[in-house]
This record gives structure tokens, C-alpha cells and sequence, in this order.
């Protein structure tokens, strides 16, 4: 049936990350830009663990593992290289019902790390259900290269013009219809354009009240 791709806010919110090599300090930076509270366990850290929870405030506990490590958590990464190990923090989590993504052991994740690309406000998330990390990895690239120029400023400034845009009618598809004459405007001019700008385009819209 394969996995739906769910945009799950998660600012703030605790995740813990058992396992500190290279394959967990990836995870770990992929997720610290949304703006999770982090917390990893681990006998040892590799270096390039320690420069990214020294960038994003992630805290280190260095000892063994213990069941009690994962209460409170929202979600939960195990990375570590004993599968046993993973094996059992996958039905902890189960059992508690827990968000679990389990490292090279697609059978044991509830979630999936997609292959992603931000621009601004905009995010795209590639995921082949775990099957083929490698191809979600060259569609990544496919869809970077293909991005029109400035697309993050430009969804920066829309969102911020969302508010006078639902002024301009009850309707929703007349509201849809504005948005995409401001967005096909801003395609036009490859993203050079200012907030003041796209309101006075709105303003000959009659989109103002």
C-alpha cells in the first residue's frame, strides 16, 4: 500500500536518537532544521555528531541505552549497530505508539527519512518506502536542478500576502485564482520582485475591501 507522506510540525517537540556514528549524526542534522528538541544516547559519539549538536544545542548523553531514555519522546531514531538492539527500541515504540524510523531495517521503522529539498518555505519530500534510498536520492537532485530561480523568497512573500488575500472574497476559488495570478507573476519575473510590489498587484486585482 505503500506509506502516505504526512507534513508532521515537530518544532519544539522531544525526539531521541539512540546511536551515535555517522548514519545517526545525519539524521540528526536533517531533523534539527525543523526545530526539534534533540536528545541522543550513546557509549560514543564520532566527531561530526558532536560539531552538529554543538551547532544545534542537541543533547549528548554519553553512556548505554536505557528503556527509560525513549519515555516522553514524539518520535524516535535507532541507529546504532547492534540490530538487537534496534530491534528492541522498534517495539518499545510499537507498543507505545511511538513514531520509530530504525536505520538499514525498513521492516522495524513506523516512518521513513525522505530524501528532501527546502527552498525557503518550500519542502519537498522524496520517498521510495524505504525500498531504494539511492533513487530517492537522484530524484532529490533531479528536483533541485529544476527548481525555478528565487521559488523559496517567492512562497516567502505569498504567505505573507495570504491574510489580504482572503479578504478578497468568500469564495474560495476566486481567492485560489488570485493566488495563482500573483505566483504565475512572480514566475514571469524569476523571482525579482518585492512585497510591495505583489500588493499593488493585488490592489488592481480589486483586492481590497
Amino acid at each position: 500500500m505503500g506509506y502516505f507522506p504526512f507534513f508532521v510540525e515537530i518544532e519544539g517537540k522531544k525526539g531521541v536518537i539512540i546511536g551515535g556514528g555517522p548514519v545517526a549524526a545525519g539524521k540528526a542534522e536533517k531533523l534539527s532544521a525543523f526545530g526539534p528538541k534533540l536528545t541522543a544516547v550513546s557509549l560514543r559519539f564520532c566527531p561530526e555528531f558532536e560539531k552538529i549538536a554543538h551547532r544545534y544545542g542537541i543533547v549528548l548523553t554519553e553512556r548505554e541505552y536505557r528503556e527509560g531514555d525513549l519515555e516522553g519522546a514524539a518520535f524516535v531514531i535507532a541507529a546504532t549497530d547492534d540490530g538487537a538492539l534496534n530491534g528492541r527500541i522498534s517495539e518499545w515504540c510499537r507498543a507505545h505508539g511511538v513514531p520509530v524510523n530504525v536505520a538499514d531495517d525498513r521492516e522495524k521503522c513506523t516512518f521513513f527519512f525522505p530524501a528532501l529539498v527546502r527552498e525557503g518555505a518550500l519542502t519537498v519530500g522524496i520517498s521510495t518506502d524505504g525500498n531504494c534510498p539511492a533513487a530517492a536520492a537522484w530524484m532529490r537532485k533531479k528536483v533541485e536542478r529544476c527548481l525555478p530561480e528565487g521559488i523559496g523568497t517567492v512562497i516567502d512573500l505569498l504567505g505573507q500576502l495570504r491574510c489580504e488575500v482572503a479578504n478578497c472574497s468568500k469564495d474560495q476559488a476566486v481567492r485560489a485564482r488570485i493566488m495563482e495570478k500573483l505566483f504565475d507573476y512572480c514566475l514571469r519575473r524569476e523571482g525579482e520582485v518585492t512585497l510591495q510590489e505583489l500588493r499593488e498587484l493585488l490592489h488592481g486585482m480589486g483586492g481590497t475591501r
